[in-house]
């Protein structure tokens, strides 16, 4: 059972939005001073809120630390609880507001990069042909990243791979493709128009990567470990496509990205693959959602417009991978 369904429903009846607004404040501002100036209200009576509905919870929710207050591990429960709820609410509203005005109401969807140069923006520009007036929020970054958003209700679908074994407890995955990884550099890099390259010779060089939790910065770690290599040290950690490339063509670091990413800037001599292939490919990214939760309307149409874009591309993708195959074998 729930910590709110065990709580009596007149309990429930005494909560209100401001407790959840103050609980969340204090949690991220560690103070009733700054809490107070936040809220726009005075301090005590941001102190009488707090006892207020720490006597309505029965439980203490902060302690008073050296550098503020922080939540007791209780506490840390009821401020989840209470970030949910703000968010929940505010997304109810956005779609409300939007629905108010003729829309479709709204959607909010997390994307890994591999899918930002086709299949994210061709999916969106059908979305909102056939919904015009939907608000749709995108978040594009890192796997692990994108699921502790779904995890939270912050997002209603992403596009992207588990990362944690408890993901598969709570998470249902819906496979679309494989992404193939280019080992990559600026075309004037030392070791740009090699016929071969190997790994040891690219550790002595700087790196710009993603940070260790995701997916593709694993297999990059796990080559380098199977090869009797030191982990890299020399390297720069973003999630950032923008700052990735420039630190590429700016620096000479080296990097690692879907092919869909650099394949163009690499067909126009501006970036430079380098010959050599990551033996540790990625499981296949898909359509994530929470277990057991239907989806709305406006999000299983946009995973309808995805499969089909994603079945589409299934055959192109692998007629290039073979052309790249033989290159490299060259």
């Amino acid at each position: 059972m729930s910590f709110v369904a065990s709580l009596p429903r007149q309990t429930l009846a005494r909560l209100r939005i401001r407790h959840l607004l103050l609980i969340s404040t204090v949690a991220r501002v560690g103070t009733l001073h700054r809490a107070a100036e936040e809220m726009n209200v005075t301090q005590p009576a941001v102190s009488k809120m707090l006892q207020d509905v720490e006597d309505i919870l029965a439980v203490r929710i902060f302690e008073r630390r050296p550098r503020g207050l922080v939540p007791t591990e209780i506490g840390a429960f009821v401020v989840a609880y209470a970030d949910q709820l703000l968010v929940d609410q505010e997304r109810f509203l956005r779609g409300l507001g939007n629905l108010k005005r003729g829309g479709y109401g709204a959607l909010s969807i997390g994307a890994i990069m591999a899918t930002a140069p086709d299949i994210l923006p061709a999916a969106i520009a059908e979305l909102k042909r056939r919904r015009p007036l939907m608000t749709i929020r995108l978040s594009a970054t890192t796997s692990d990243e994108l699921l502790r958003g779904l995890e939270k209700n912050e997002i209603d679908l992403v596009i992207g791979r588990l990362t944690e074994a408890r993901h598969h407890a709570i998470f249902d995955v819906e496979p679309l493709s494989n992404e193939d990884l280019w080992v990559f550099a600026a075309s004037d890099h030392p070791l740009a128009g090699r016929d071969g390259v190997s790994l040891a010779e690219m550790e002595a060089y700087p790196w710009v990567l993603q940070q260790q939790t995701s997916p593709m910065r694993q297999v990059i770690d796990r080559s380098f470990a199977e090869a009797g290599l030191p982990s890299l040290d020399n390297l720069v950690e973003t999630t950032s496509i923008y700052a990735t490339l420039q630190l590429v063509r700016q620096a000479q670091m080296i990097s690692v990205l879907p092919h869909t990413i650099v394949a163009e800037a690499i067909d126009r001599g501006e970036l430079a693959r380098l010959p050599f292939r990551l033996y540790n490919p990625l499981a296949p990214y898909g359509i994530i959602r929470r277990k057991g939760e239907a989806l709305s309307a406006n999000a299983e149409d946009f995973a309808s417009i995805v499969r089909e874009l994603a079945a589409g591309r299934s055959w192109a993708a692998a007629a290039a991978d073979d052309a790249i195959d033989g290159s490299l074998s060259r």
